[in-house]
């Protein structure tokens, strides 16, 4: 039995790239029956719950293209569920499929003191277990499980789902976004040479119709990617995707509204301005050790200080208050210490002071820190994502799409330049003007 956690990391991404998330519910269909019956059979009928449940679950996963899925090894996960699927039932259920040859199961990492990078476990199907599945019957009987409607609103406190009123908006941004994932769905994207399952985007809002609304892929897939790995290793057909993103785009999007009312803020557009770059006298820096994990990663580059001035930008602008502000840069700092060293941020910042990593970005920033502090992250996303859904629009109309990262785009390496036109354009029609629109080919 190996863990999630100890595989090496492609073979990681690769897994969980292609897991289904497995739902505690089962129903009966003549895509699966008679193996539930014979599998039921062979474990006993206390197991049947069990075992309805696993092929239910098994027959949405390879409807949409998935080669795993994910598995509870919860007790408290499964108490009282109304299927009336107990745990017993479903470890007695995948320890049977593993000691037959029909699964490989890779444990999670309950005991993993960074819970915020836990993984799941995941039950691998082998081809044993697929060549006993008539996938055209799956297809046939089994109903779509994809996402039933892509417009989402969640409350801001609980982030919880709540209930959206259907107005003739909401529709026209619903269609939108079936526009797009149609789109997605017309290209075959690939990761390390394997077919990525169905992507689907979601536009998600937060607290009303007016804040947030970024793009998220429905169960994460493409968008948990790291940058690096993407770039390496995903293709659209068949082409090595290039990426690029808009930088710094939420202060440059204050900058561009600071400056259309005071016209001499464009010179510092002119001098290539870069918010993130504060003053750097008080860091204490080892940069032996950063030579030695650029090397080691294979890094053509890699900038600490830069990487904490960005998330320290995010806080100040995502935060109602300094202290929450500093409060949330204290602890990304400290769950970047106890991530893989290989997605670490910080690598060679020594003890960094999250009061003076503020105070240097606000002196730095003058012209937009009145902005600082005031919870105003939401009201940004949902500027970036109209710009986002021009971009995606203006691919579109070329007969092209991409892969939406919320202020990054991924498209065929061919197409890039017309990636790169469409985001000036796009960020004009939203903003009435690009001087600051500064985009970047990772």
């Amino acid at each position: 039995m190996i863990r999630v956690r100890d595989l090496d990391a492609l073979s990681r991404y690769t897994l969980l790239l292609h897991s289904y998330r497995s739902k505690p519910f089962r129903h009966k269909s003549k895509a699966y029956d008679p193996l539930v019956e014979q599998f039921t059979q062979q474990m006993g009928n206390r197991k049947y719950n069990g075992v309805q449940w696993f092929f239910t679950n098994l027959a949405n996963a390879l409807k949409l293209g998935h080669s795993a899925m994910t598995v509870k090894l919860d007790r408290s996960y499964w108490s009282a569920n109304k299927a009336k699927i107990g745990y017993r039932q479903v470890k007695g259920v995948v320890d049977w499929m593993v000691e037959n040859g029909y699964v490989a199961l890779y444990t999670g990492n309950k005991d993993f003191v960074a819970e915020w990078r836990s993984y799941p476990s995941v039950i691998k199907f082998e081809q044993k277990l697929i060549d006993l599945i008539d996938i055209e019957s799956v297809r046939l009987y089994i109903p779509s499980d994809r996402l039933e409607f892509p417009i989402i609103l969640k409350d801001r406190a609980t982030k919880e789902v709540v209930e959206l009123d259907i107005t003739e908006g909401v529709l026209e941004m619903a269609q939108q976004m079936n526009t797009y994932n149609e789109s997605v769905d017309a290209v075959c994207v690939k990761f390390n040479g394997e077919s990525v399952p169905a992507i689907e985007y979601k536009r998600s809002f937060s607290g009303n119709l007016f804040q947030g609304g970024r793009l998220f892929v429905h169960g994460g897939s493409v968008q948990l990617l790291p940058e690096r790995y993407r770039l390496k290793y995903l293709t659209i057909d068949g082409e090595p995707v290039a990426e690029i993103d808009y930088r710094a785009i939420h202060a440059s999007l204050l900058y561009e509204n600071v400056a259309q009312k005071e016209n001499h803020v464009y010179t510092l557009a002119k001098e290539g301005f870069d918010p993130y770059s504060a003053d750097r006298s008080f860091m204490v820096v080892d940069d032996m050790e950063i030579a030695k994990h650029r090397v080691k990663y294979g890094l053509k580059k890699y900038d600490p200080i830069r990487n904490l001035y960005k998330r320290a930008l995010m806080m100040a602008i995502n935060n109602p208050n300094h202290t929450k502000a500093r409060a949330a840069l204290n602890n990304d700092i400290y769950k970047d210490s106890k991530l893989e060293l290989e997605d670490r941020a910080y690598v060679g910042l020594l003890k960094p002071n999250p009061d003076q990593v503020l105070e240097a970005l606000s002196a730095h920033n003058e012209l937009i820190e009145d902005h600082f502090y005031k919870d105003n992250g939401v009201k940004l996303q949902f500027v970036d994502s109209q710009i986002a859904l021009r971009v995606i629009d203006y691919l579109m109309q070329e007969g092209e799409t991409c892969l939406a990262y919320h202020d990054s785009f991924a498209v065929k390496g061919s197409v890039a330049p017309l990636l790169e036109s469409a985001m000036l354009s796009a960020w004009k029609d939203v903003m009435g003007e690009n001087k600051f629109c500064f985009v970047e080919r990772k």
